[in-house]
């Protein structure tokens, strides 16, 4: 393990993230800026690529070739899996909630997904599952390097509780925890059986999805749907082997 590649990583990844959402902390709470603001939305967007920005900074190579393979690069059946993470994600949410959130329309569902993929959720995957969580395995045991990714990656969403106009605060923040440990290893998984950073990033752009699509709800099925989920993405790492991952 490249100890000193993981704390570049957090500390490049924080200060890019933390510079911003807590400058927007600061001027949301003062009445500076709004959330409805031009401004708002772009220092929101900047602080929420630091993983991006960090991933990309710590490959070894540079230019467009090194950081397209690095995204796009996959190993076979990777869709196959995707489908299925998807498919269980769907599952939990939607059978746990059985409402459609009113407030979002079905046929926005499509947009909501790009953007949650390629700028508001699915670009961490460069840093958190393509980089610190394969650099972690060198050291750690699965549960353990997914684990600590995972605390670091809840870490880094501290400041959106703080932000004035964020969704965020209208969610428990331990209950966000939960779930967002949950999803740590569901990717984690994901990145080990497809090698595929852009996998990783449909599948957190997705899970976004499912999140505002559906009004979530805290009972027994979901609570089941998540532990069941969790169960079966630590088995399914640790069956047929690991395929190679491309290390940076």
């Amino acid at each position: 393990m490249n100890r000193k590649k993981i704390i570049t990583y957090i500390v490049i990844t924080f200060a890019i993230t933390y510079t911003f959402w807590w400058g927007l902390a600061l001027l949301t709470n003062r009445n500076i800026l709004h959330s409805s603001q031009g401004l708002f939305t772009l220092l929101f967007a900047i602080g929420g690529f630091g993983p991006t920005i960090s991933a990309i900074l710590l490959l070894p190579e540079k230019g467009p070739k090194p950081v397209l393979r690095f995204i796009f690069s996959c190993q076979k059946n990777s869709f196959w899996y995707l489908l299925l993470f998807c498919v269980i994600q769907a599952a939990v949410i939607g059978l746990s909630s059985m409402e459609l959130n009113p407030q979002l329309p079905w046929y926005t569902a499509p947009v909501v997904l790009l953007s949650a993929t390629l700028v508001s959720g699915g670009n961490e995957e460069l840093g958190w599952r393509g980089t610190m969580q394969p650099e972690l395995e060198k050291k750690f045991p699965f549960p353990v390097a997914a684990l600590i990714t995972g605390c670091v990656w809840m870490m880094w969403h501290i400041p959106l509780w703080f932000i004035e106009g964020m969704s965020h605060q209208n969610i428990h923040f331990g209950l966000y925890c939960i779930y967002g440990l949950i999803l740590s290893f569901w990717l984690a998984v994901l990145y080990q059986k497809t090698a595929s950073v852009f996998c990783c990033a449909i599948f957190h752009g997705f899970s976004n999805l499912m999140l505002s699509m559906f009004v979530i709800k805290a009972n027994w099925i979901l609570a089941v749907g998540l532990i069941a989920a969790l169960v079966s993405s630590i088995w399914l790492f640790y069956q047929n082997g690991k395929p190679k991952i491309i290390t940076k």
